[in-house]
């Protein structure tokens, strides 16, 4: 494949296109500066991995990365969605759900269906979304937000029961059962709803290798999601926005090593 150049300042451009956020553009140009657009996939993913990041570290990142795209000519090959699976993310999600006491096995599912998709065998949807849904659940179980919310459901809970006329004894034993289980319930709900909706759009984009359909499953919230999950695997609120950015560099790293692959 030829390799374009640059135009000057298409990088500035794109950096500052991933720092506007997922949805974010700068002008109307292309922001490798000749030819078509990013995909719209793409910039997502990689505006939500750039704002995970350290300013210094995130820019050139964004660079190297640009650099890869450049290489592909502006586009960039689905194949590059199911590398990065199979070298980066599914890894790190399983190596995440061993430590929280899981096997693995619900990841190490999906990282097969890519391995398969990126020699080239199809992978049929219902495939797809029978490995996608219970290693989404477990991901996005992982990913929400337990301690504040179960620290807002006693807080509200103990004064409900103070208004009440509980004593502080009561309440206190009123808040911890009714934020414990009104949390487990929430995060539940949260887990099924969030696995179900995105197993079915993901399924759909990785059956068909359809960058539109992929675009169109926000997969931005999902990268940010496999962040979390890999944060929260390794303890408490203490720490975790340092835990975040170390997962959101390593999933930034392998992204750009798998495009870098695709222009290889």
């Amino acid at each position: 494949m030829t390799r374009i150049p640059a135009a000057a300042g298409a990088v500035e451009e794109f950096v500052a296109r991933l720092a506007e956020g997922p949805y974010g553009s700068v002008g109307g140009s292309s922001a490798l500066g000749v030819g078509p657009q990013p995909a719209a996939w793409l910039v997502q993913m990689a505006a939500s991995l750039f704002g995970g990041q350290d300013s210094g570290r995130a820019d050139a990142w964004a660079r190297r990365l640009h650099a890869g795209m450049a290489g592909l000519g502006g586009q960039v090959p689905f194949r590059v969605v199911h590398d990065w699976h199979v070298r980066t993310v599914a890894p790190l999600l399983t190596q995440a759900s061993v430590r929280c006491g899981a096997d693995g096995e619900d990841q190490e599912g999906v990282r097969r269906l890519h391995s398969r998709a990126l020699a080239g065998e199809r992978v049929t949807e219902t495939e797809w979304a029978g490995a996608l849904v219970p290693a989404l659940t477990e991901v996005y179980r992982r990913a929400y937000p337990y301690a504040d919310a179960h620290a807002a459901a006693s807080a509200g809970a103990h004064a409900y029961a103070m208004d009440n006329d509980y004593g502080e004894e009561r309440a206190a034993e009123f808040a911890s059962f009714y934020a414990e289980l009104n949390t487990d319930a929430n995060a539940r709900s949260f887990a099924d709803a969030n696995a179900l909706a995105n197993a079915r759009a993901l399924a759909a984009a990785f059956a068909d290798a359809d960058e539109h359909a992929l675009a169109d499953a926000y997969p931005f919230a999902y990268v940010h999601a496999c962040a979390l999950a890999v944060a929260r695997a390794d303890g408490g609120e203490e720490g975790r926005p340092g835990r975040y950015r170390a997962a959101c560099e390593r999933l930034a790293d392998g992204l750009a090593d798998s495009v870098g692959r695709g222009a290889s």
